[in-house]
């Protein structure tokens, strides 16, 4: 009798022994783990400068059609480098109005849409007007001598006037470089009818307006 207790008493021990190496082996297995940052705490840090950054990588890989443009008139002799910030403005006041759903359609196709696709530029509905040209195809015809550049939310038609110019500017070229920020490209004829070149970037977050001009002769 003895010797059958003290056999339970030795298999008892070595069960005890085997679970706590176990315990010891699993330590913080079952510790909740540290929550992974969610996409907002990341989309929350901004993206430091790269070398695309720059206006000459813009010119020469994002606004092709306004940079041959712009060599067509200047003959060759411009150069993004030439171009200097010469102003940021805060938009806080934005002239913000709502589109009718039947003129956003019917300029649809002349729209620039961001990357998601939930916002459009439009450059062109204010003062221009739509006809057939041959061949049944839609043309653009310009009215107003001014320019109005505005955000439109595809979904709420909110239309948000963002730049507004004079006769005396061209814009010729608009594009997104991200979801929110655009580029808007195109020139200022000064009084001997000569171009100076000019880049607007518009960030819709933080409503920063930064301007780019050269001033050559």
């Amino acid at each position: 009798m003895r010797y059958i207790q003290y056999t339970h008493h030795r298999a008892f021990l070595a069960a005890a022994l085997i679970i706590t190496w176990l315990l010891q082996g699993c330590n913080g297995c079952n510790r909740p783990k540290a929550p992974a940052p969610s996409q907002d705490t990341a989309a929350a840090v901004p993206a430091p400068p790269t070398a695309k950054d720059t206006l000459r990588n813009w010119a020469e890989q994002r606004l092709i059609q306004w940079k041959g443009w712009v060599d067509s008139s200047m003959a060759g002799t411009f150069g993004p480098d030439s171009l200097e910030r010469i102003a940021v403005d805060t938009v806080a006041d934005v002239d913000t109005t709502s589109m009718e759903v039947a003129r956003f359609e019917q300029f649809r196709q002349f729209f620039v849409y961001s990357p998601d696709s939930t916002r459009v530029i439009d450059m062109v509905s204010y003062g221009n007007f739509l006809h057939k040209g041959p061949r049944g195809t839609v043309v653009l015809e310009s009215g107003e001598p001014d320019t109005e550049v505005a955000i439109v939310d595809v979904q709420t038609k909110k239309r948000e006037r963002i730049l507004f110019t004079g006769p005396s500017t061209v814009i010729k070229q608009v594009v997104w470089i991200n979801n929110h920020t655009v580029l808007i490209a195109g020139g200022n004829y000064d009084e001997n009818d000569q171009l100076q070149p000019a880049i607007w970037k518009y960030d819709t977050q933080s409503k920063l307006l930064e301007n780019w001009e050269s001033d050559l002769p």
